[in-house]
C-alpha cells in the first residue's frame, strides 16, 4: 500500500514539474500585443512622422491638410509616395517573432542600421459616451525598422521598449518594406518643376543661349497669347495659336527624373558653368517667377548614333538646375520637348529642334 502511494506521489510531482517547465517555457516565448502592434489603424489621424538613422539622416513628414504633406518644413512630399507609405503603415502584419536562437544576433545587426520611426496622431484626452474631447497631437507609436530577412520576403522590426524583434511583411507584397522607411529627404520630395495650368500662367520666357534668334516670350493675356521675339523685342502677329495653347498647357505636369546632388561638386560646377541649353522662366498670375536652366549631358568616349554619326551629347536626358539653383537634377527630353519649342515651331519654320541640336 505504501509503495502504491509513493508511486502516485512521484507521478504527481513529476507531472507538476513538467507542467511548471512547460509554463516557464511558454512565458519565455509569448509576447504582448503591444510588442507586435506596428500597424497604424487610423492613418487619417496621423499628423506627423519622424524617421532617423544613426548617420544623421532624418526626415519629418508633416500633414498640412488632407492629401498634402511637407518634408522637413521645406519641400512638398510626393503624393504617390506618401500614399504608398500610409498604406504600408496601415497594413503592416507580423509573420512571426525572430527565433530565440537568432534574437541577439538580429538585435546587434539592427542597433547601428535600423531606422527609428515615430508616429504622431491627433488623439482625445478623454472619451465620453463615444465622443472624443480635447483633441491634441501626441506621439502614439515608436518602433525600429531593420534590414530585410535573408529570403527578402520579410523585414525585421522592433517596438521601442521591447527586446523581442519580429519579422513583418505587407500582405499582397512579395518582398520587403524596409526601403519604404527612408530617412533621406530626397526620397520623399515631389519631383515637380512646373505645375501651373494655362489659366495660372502670366508669361513664359524661353531662352536658347546657343541660338538666341529662337528665344521668345509669351504673354498669356486674357484676349489671347502674345508672342515676342527676344532678340528684336518684336511682337509677332502670325503664329500658330493652337500650337501656342498646347505649349502653355504643357506646364501643368513637368517633373525631373532624379536628384544628382550627390555628384562631386567639381562635376556639378563644370556643368553649370557651361553655356545653358535652355533658360525657362514661368511667371504666374500672382507675379511669382520660377526659373530653371538645362545643360547638355556629354557622352563618354567616341559615342556614335545608330547611323555611325558622332553623338557628343545624350539624346534622351540632360541636366537641369532647379529650385533657385539649389538642386542639380536629371530630366528627360520626352518630358521637356513640349516646353522647349523653338520660336520657329510656332511660325511654321522649324529650323531646329532639341534633338537636332544634339548632333
Amino acid at each position: 500500500m505504501m509503495n502504491k502511494t509513493r508511486i502516485i506521489w512521484i507521478i504527481a510531482i513529476a507531472m507538476a514539474l513538467v507542467a511548471f517547465f512547460l509554463l516557464l517555457n511558454q512565458s519565455k516565448t509569448t509576447f504582448s500585443d503591444t510588442e507586435k502592434a506596428f500597424a497604424v489603424e487610423d492613418t487619417a489621424a496621423i499628423t506627423k512622422i519622424f524617421m532617423a538613422n544613426r548617420i544623421d539622416q532624418q526626415v519629418t513628414l508633416q500633414r498640412l491638410q488632407p492629401g498634402t504633406w511637407q518634408v522637413n518644413k521645406e519641400f512638398m512630399v510626393s503624393k504617390p509616395v506618401i500614399s504608398m507609405f500610409l498604406n504600408t503603415l496601415k497594413n503592416i502584419a507580423v509573420k512571426e517573432p525572430v527565433p530565440t536562437a537568432a534574437q541577439n544576433n538580429i538585435l546587434k545587426l539592427m542597433a547601428p542600421n535600423a531606422v527609428k520611426v515615430e508616429i504622431y496622431q491627433t488623439v482625445p484626452r478623454f472619451t465620453l459616451f463615444g465622443k472624443k474631447f480635447l483633441q491634441h497631437e501626441a506621439k502614439t507609436k515608436v518602433f525600429y525598422v531593420g534590414d530585410a530577412t535573408r529570403d527578402n520576403m520579410g523585414t525585421y522590426m522592433l517596438m521601442e521598449g521591447s527586446d523581442l524583434p519580429f519579422i513583418t511583411y505587407l500582405p499582397g507584397l512579395r518582398g520587403f518594406i524596409s526601403t519604404r522607411f527612408s530617412p533621406r529627404y530626397e526620397d520623399w520630395r515631389d519631383h515637380s518643376i512646373f505645375s501651373q495650368r494655362m489659366s495660372e500662367i502670366a508669361s513664359v520666357t524661353l531662352e536658347f543661349p546657343e541660338t538666341p534668334e529662337q528665344s521668345y516670350k509669351v504673354n498669356n493675356n486674357p484676349q489671347g497669347p502674345e508672342l515676342i521675339q527676344l532678340t528684336t523685342n518684336q511682337r509677332l502677329m502670325a503664329f500658330d495659336t493652337l500650337k501656342m495653347v498646347s505649349f502653355l498647357n504643357s506646364f501643368s505636369n513637368i517633373k525631373y527624373e532624379a536628384f544628382l546632388n550627390y555628384l562631386p561638386k567639381a562635376k556639378i560646377d563644370s556643368v553649370i558653368q557651361s553655356v545653358p541649353f535652355h533658360i525657362i522662366t514661368v511667371t504666374d498670375q500672382a507675379g511669382k517667377s520660377t526659373t530653371i536652366k538645362t545643360f547638355h549631358m556629354r557622352m563618354g568616349g567616341e559615342s556614335v548614333d545608330e547611323n555611325g554619326d558622332p553623338m557628343p551629347f545624350d539624346r534622351d536626358r540632360m541636366y537641369a538646375l532647379v529650385n533657385e539653383g539649389k538642386d542639380f537634377v536629371l530630366v528627360q527630353f520626352f518630358t521637356f520637348d513640349k516646353i522647349t519649342r523653338p520660336l520657329g515651331y510656332f511660325l511654321g519654320m522649324e529650323l531646329t529642334d532639341t534633338k537636332n541640336k544634339l548632333k
